[in-house]
């Protein structure tokens, strides 16, 4: 299979997406970040696409070299890791392809928080982390967008509903912390309500090695715990 390649770039649109999701997500109940907070302050829970760019214009005026030096960084590092990454990703995931995906997208984002987009191939990465760390959400997004592309309906098909796959895409990413341990230097906590379903797919994967098994025993425990799922998912 053709590996996809992954360009970062810094595009105050995608920015504005991304704190977009952060903002939806807060509505919902989740505590904001530090700079969602401040932006909440500022023009409230709902500001106008206006205000948002004359707040990362303000935010950014003075330190365009620094997002510059961030996009190189990462470029550069993930460049050395990226044929791995996907050669592994797709054993591991059982990928049957990349479904004709030839470049992902990676926006730095003022956000702390990083969203990602299944159907446009984007994730965000955050200006707050360095090349490393920015790395360990790098690969926690890209296996959500193929998760989407080979697990999604296949988790439906086991009888969950749409906020309870979120739950299975999201407790999946602890064998991240197995497949590319050479490459974080950082694990991947995931959510507090997800600590025992991340706990049982990490021993269900050791013990069989088999990723679609695996889905199978976390769909099974999703439909008998529907309710350990953050309040603040709505899907």
């Amino acid at each position: 299979m053709k590996i996809p390649h992954v360009v970062f770039s810094y595009n105050r649109k995608k920015d504005i997406e991304n704190i977009k999701i952060g903002l939806n997500i807060v509505k919902k109940g989740r505590q904001p970040d530090k700079e969602l907070a401040q932006i909440i302050k500022l023009y409230g829970n709902t500001p106008k696409k206006k205000e948002l760019e004359s707040y990362l214009d303000s935010r950014w005026r003075k330190k365009k070299h620094i997002l510059s030096l961030i996009v190189k960084q990462t470029q550069e590092y993930w460049n050395t890791i990226e044929k791995d990454y996907f050669t592994h990703l797709a054993d591991r995931m059982q990928l049957t392809s990349f479904y004709n995906i030839r470049k992902l997208s990676g926006f730095l984002s003022t956000r702390y928080g990083c969203g990602y987009d299944p159907k446009k191939y984007w994730f965000a990465i955050t200006v707050h982390k360095g090349t490393l760390a920015n790395t360990s959400v790098i690969i926690h997004e890209i296996m959500h967008i193929f998760f989407h592309k080979q697990w999604w309906n296949f988790c439906r098909k086991q009888g969950l509903s749409e906020k309870n796959i979120w739950d299975v895409k999201e407790a999946t990413t602890v064998l991240l912390n197995l497949w590319f341990k050479d490459q974080l230097i950082d694990l991947d906590w995931g959510y507090e309500e997800h600590a025992e379903l991340r706990h049982l797919i990490k021993k269900w994967f050791l013990k069989t090695r088999n990723f679609k098994n695996t889905i199978e025993e976390a769909c099974k425990y999703m439909k008998i715990n529907p309710k350990k799922s953050p309040n603040w998912i709505t899907n």
